[in-house]
């Protein structure tokens, strides 16, 4: 008999634990993420994802030279084994830019990752970063 308890409560709590791993993934990266560019000081950046099974998609808001403007960045890339790449050219420069965001979800639920930044005639940046999943207001 505590044999047969024993192995009801493990196949219980394996259920269970397939059961919380599902909704993790279920929640996937699709969203708008509230990053934190750590660059000198934290820059804030939206990050807008979409995810379809290992497909990834979305637009990062970068600012610009000008103050308190921004350009937004089409991404695509991919989502498997827990990371992330995505990667983008900033249009309308005079010289090409691209950004490669690479990372993972870490246990919290958050983002954590570098963001590289390069062009033509310079080296590449890397950034570290940070990113919360922007919560639903309530009305």
């Amino acid at each position: 008999m505590t044999s047969l308890t024993t192995m009801i409560s493990v196949v219980a709590l394996v259920a269970g634990l397939s059961g919380q791993h599902g909704k993790t993934d279920a929640a996937g990266l699709t969203g708008t993420w509230n990053m934190g560019l750590q660059g000198g000081h934290v820059i804030p950046v939206a990050l807008v994802l979409e995810q379809n099974g290992e497909a990834l998609t979305g637009t990062v808001s970068m600012p610009t030279q000008r103050i308190g403007q921004t350009v937004d960045v089409a991404l695509k890339g991919e989502f498997a084994h827990g990371s992330f790449t995505l990667a983008g050219a900033i249009e309308g420069s005079k010289e090409p830019v691209t950004i490669e965001i690479r990372g993972k979800l870490n246990d919290e639920g958050m983002l954590e990752g570098t963001v590289t930044m390069g062009g033509r005639g310079e080296g590449h940046r890397d950034m570290p970063y940070t990113a919360e999943r922007l919560k639903e207001r309530s009305q």
